[in-house]
This record gives structure tokens, C-alpha cells and sequence, in this order.
């Protein structure tokens, strides 16, 4: 099982935490699975700071555990999804030899403005310049450069036809994007 986040990214990270509790005291609360990705929830009693039985049932499901304290010193379980995680490794480890070689630039989903301005929704006003994202290109492969933000912002706009785009950088967005003012355009 690989398991993914709501952006379809494999996603190997979980937390097993103190929930309900009165500042850390077993008896009075339940440990809770907490993860962004489709990992199904899971719940145990909080009746002891002992939690070895619950890293023994996790690692079991193929989850390696590393177990800490919280602020009031009740038990925190990091999990780590072993298979996820080496699918992760493996693609990173593709992507890194790919790109080996590759050539920074910025890419843009969707027609340039007309004007050379992108508009800044949130404050309803212009931009200096085109809104674009940082990329590396390899041939006709391109890999975005951006925080998980921007990549979710990527995901509003991915459907839209594709321009590698030249220029000067002229500013930041609003989103934290770069601002060109663009000289040359290529649709890919």
C-alpha cells in the first residue's frame, strides 16, 4: 500500500499524539493517527505513557516509529510508512539523475496577460509583471521549483495550455511567485 496526500503526492509521514487528555495524564483522553494522507485513522485508549504496543501494532503494518514527548510529557509517535517512503526515495532519486544537467527558467500555465500584467486576485490589483513558476527543463521535460504552496496553487491552474516563458524577473507575487517582464514566450 502507498499512501497518498489530497494533491496525489505519496505521502510517508504520520503522528500518533495525545488527544482529549488533562495535560498529559493517561486515563483521561486516546492516542490518535494524524497524517495528510489517505492512511486510515486509527484511535487507542491513552491509559499509559507505555505505548509499546502501539509501536509493535504499527511497525506490524509496515510503519517504522520513533517515540518522543510532547510539551506536558505525554507520548508523541513519529511514523515513517516504509514502503511509501522507499517509493518516495526512488522517485526522488529518478527526478535528481534526470535533472542532473537541467536548465533553470520559469514556466506559465495559461495565455500571458494582455498588457504584460497578471492579476493579483487577493488585492484586487496588478502585478509588475507576468506571474510565473521557477522550473528546470530537460528536452521537453520540465520539473516545478516551487513550496508546497505554489504547488498547490499549480493545481488550479495546471489544465491550462503550457508556456515556457523568458525574461527579466521584476518582482514577487503575491502568492511568492516570480514577476517577469516577459520578452519571449514558447508554448510547449
Amino acid at each position: 500500500m502507498i499512501y497518498k496526500d489530497c494533491l496525489d503526492r505519496p505521502n510517508a509521514q504520520a503522528t500518533i499524539s495525545v488527544f482529549g487528555d488533562k495535560y498529559g495524564q493517561p486515563g483521561t483522553g486516546y492516542l490518535a493517527l494524524s497524517t495528510i494522507s489517505n492512511c486510515p485513522t486509527k484511535k487507542w485508549p491513552y491509559l499509559s505513557y507505555d505505548v509499546s504496543h502501539i509501536v509493535a501494532e504499527m511497525e506490524t503494518n509496515g510503519w517504522q516509529c520513533t517515540v518522543g514527548k510532547d510539551g506536558y510529557g505525554a507520548p508523541v509517535i513519529h511514523c515513517i510508512h516504509i514502503d511509501t517512503q522507499k517509493l518516495i526515495n526512488a522517485i526522488a532519486a529518478e527526478q535528481s539523475q534526470k535533472f542532473a544537467n537541467a536548465e533553470r527558467g520559469f514556466i506559465r500555465f495559461g495565455d500571458c496577460p494582455v498588457g504584460g500584467k497578471s492579476k493579483n486576485y487577493r488585492d484586487n490589483t496588478l502585478e509588475d509583471g507576468v506571474s510565473v513558476f521557477e522550473a528546470e527543463f530537460t528536452g521537453n521535460d520540465y520539473r516545478l521549483l516551487s513550496n508546497d504552496y505554489l504547488f498547490a496553487t499549480f493545481y488550479t491552474v495546471c489544465d491550462r495550455p503550457v508556456y515556457r516563458v523568458y525574461g527579466d524577473v521584476v518582482g514577487t507575487g503575491s502568492d511568492g511567485e516570480p514577476v517577469l517582464k516577459v520578452k519571449r514566450v514558447i508554448k510547449l
